[in-house]
């Protein structure tokens, strides 16, 4: 038998290993960006003595009130200099994508050559939760041993976004580099592209002629 409730805790700030598809790296040029998804949408992770997934919209709120600027740091480690700074937040119907702007630091640019390697692919979020709803099983039956059927389990419906870390772990197995490109290899694809159209379209253009 399971129990739904609704925990509001704003005060206490938790992290949770979210992962993160690194859709795109730009390592060369005058500036440094990565762009992904920061919060995957109903997916289960497994936090350890509890599952864990993020309702649509979990942090609208926040990235409408406060979000833009934050940081963008390596393993949460809030002691040390962000590697980058996060611009642009977009609401998908799979999760919360985001661009952010990477320092000029050799940190960062360690980050974004790993990055490219596909050596550290995954991210996480911190956040505080504001709004949960929690499912409890039954006392005899938890067991985090025994895996998720034997765990409880807690939907993230609203939460403050505190910031985004790069990781080599994240807590999503699917959470991987999908592509890492450079500025000027975009450019150029682009352009190739845009060729292989206006060949196509003069192709039509003679055949109606």
């Amino acid at each position: 038998m399971t129990e739904a409730v609704a925990l509001r805790a704003p005060e206490v700030r938790t992290t949770s290993a979210l992962g993160l598809q690194l859709r795109d790296a730009s390592v060369t040029g005058s500036g440094r960006y990565l762009e992904g998804r920061a919060v995957p949408y109903g997916e289960w992770a497994n936090i350890g003595w509890f599952m864990e997934q993020m309702a649509q919209g979990v942090f609208e709120r926040s990235i409408s009130e406060a979000a833009k600027g934050l940081p963008l740091l390596l393993w949460h480690n809030n002691r040390t200099w962000p590697v980058g700074v996060s611009e642009r937040w977009t609401e998908a119907d799979g999760g919360l994508d985001g661009v952010w702007k990477l320092d000029t630091s050799q940190e960062a640019a360690r980050a974004a050559e790993l990055a490219e390697k596909d050596m550290l692919t995954g991210m996480s979020v911190g956040f505080v939760p504001i709004r949960s709803e929690w499912e409890f099983v039954d006392w005899e039956d938890w067991d985090p041993d025994l895996g998720p059927e034997h765990m409880d389990k807690v939907t993230r419906l609203e939460g403050r976004l505190l910031e985004v870390s790069l990781t080599p772990t994240p807590a999503f197995a699917g959470a991987q580099v999908s592509l890492v490109r450079t500025r000027e290899a975009k450019k150029v694809r682009e352009g190739r592209v845009g060729a292989e159209l206006q060949a196509w379209r003069n192709y039509l253009e003679s055949v109606k002629r």
